[in-house]
């Protein structure tokens, strides 16, 4: 009963907005290149053992080579009465250092699949029993362009900006008279600017911030009314949501063997905002920004995550060995949700098949519990890097 409870309250965009509806597109499982999975998303101070993406644009100065990567992926959202899969292109990087007279400076772009919207759910909302089939199905995906120097002698400056674009569709389907439906999309850019310091050989750490980022969201919806289609109707809300700013900071141990990573990121929630000249509150009087943004502050707190890994290179042949874990808490106070601690255990492989191509791939397994019932969003990577590449 409370499992649809919720999702009835995520679904009620079709009639008005809510704090949820800010939350969304902000929150849904992460993606990245498949070296930043492998470790556990712990990449703020991996300098050049992760080229390519990262939570630290600073990252890419550390990268001596040109380096090109792509990947896809196959991820499937589970649990005891349902499932939904998804697969596809899931990113391409291309990094190049330029000939500077001192130091380095080093340019990138690419495009990312940064998150998958992926939930689904069969349940009984009502003592009659009638069975709601609830689905969720979508992504957020980012094209961005950074650069990164060399400011100092071990001291590396980078900034990397995002187009992010990205859906997502909404389905509820009561059994007995009606069908829900809404498709959000998602448009608007992030910055990021990060630091990352080289003590010595073997250890460095590093400090990145995303600034705050908002999103334009226009959200076609429609209510089906199977009985009596007299009664269905359909329209469209236009809003915007800005994030906070979220801080990443960490360090590396690096050795000739073994590599150990680590990074906390902080988000305050409560400073989620909603925004829109056109929708107010039933009286149409009072904006639904005034209501929508106390119950951010009420039910919404900051969180840290943290992410740790490791990189291992094998003896005497070309392989490389990756492993990570993150622990990942909902953003809800005593909520519906708020027992939503997300767990991820990442395991990755990069094994040379030439002098400068490698095999990529990378398994993650992210698990939690809500009411007592397992679920888990498992995602299987496979791809190929190219480095050192002729002519570049």
């Amino acid at each position: 009963m409370r499992r649809i409870v919720f999702y009835f309250i995520i679904i009620s965009g079709l009639w008005s907005q809510n704090s949820y509806d800010v939350l969304r597109p902000f929150w849904g499982f992460n993606h990245s290149q498949i070296l930043s999975n492998s470790i556990g998303g712990a990449t703020v101070a991996s300098g050049y053992i992760t080229p390519g993406l990262t939570s630290n644009p600073a990252n890419w100065a550390a990268v001596p080579f040109a380096y090109l990567q792509m990947n896809l992926s196959n991820a499937e959202f589970q649990n005891n009465s349902s499932s939904i899969s998804n697969t596809g292109f899931n990113g391409i990087d291309f990094v190049q250092p330029l000939p500077v007279y001192r130091g380095s400076f080093v340019i990138s772009a690419g495009a990312h699949k940064t998150k998958d919207y992926m939930l689904s759910y069969q349940s009984s909302y009502s003592d009659e029993e009638d069975i709601v089939d609830y689905s969720e199905k979508g992504n957020l995906s980012s094209y961005h362009m950074g650069a990164a120097v060399e400011f100092a002698k071990g001291l590396y400056l980078g900034a990397d900006l995002k187009l992010l674009l990205g859906n997502n569709e909404m389905t509820i389907h009561y059994e007995s008279d009606s069908t829900d439906y809404y498709s959000p999309d998602y448009s608007g850019l992030s910055l990021t600017l990060g630091m990352l310091h080289s003590i010595s050989r073997n250890f460095q750490y590093g400090i990145s911030i995303d600034m705050p980022t908002s999103l334009h969201i226009e959200e076609p919806f429609t209510y089906s009314n199977h009985l009596n289609p007299d009664n269905s109707y359909s329209g469209l809300s236009e809003y915007y949501v800005k994030k906070p700013i979220t801080l990443h900071v960490g360090a590396a141990l690096l050795t000739k063997i073994i590599n150990i990573f680590y990074e906390a990121e902080h988000t305050d929630w409560s400073g989620l905002e909603f925004s829109s000249e056109g929708i107010y509150e039933e009286d149409m009087e009072l904006p639904a920004s005034v209501l929508i943004n106390e119950e951010i502050r009420d039910n919404f707190h900051q969180t840290i995550s943290h992410h740790v890994g490791t990189a291992m290179r094998v003896p005497f042949i070309p392989l490389h060995l990756f492993a990570g874990y993150q622990y990942v808490p909902f953003p809800e106070i005593d909520g519906h949700y708020g027992d939503d601690i997300r767990e991820t255990y990442s395991m990755g492989f990069s094994l040379g098949i030439k002098e400068n191509i490698s095999i990529l791939g990378s398994v993650d397994n992210c698990s939690w519990k809500f009411e007592g019932v397992n679920e888990n969003f498992n995602k299987f990577s496979l791809g190929v890097s190219i480095h050192d590449i002729p002519g570049l």
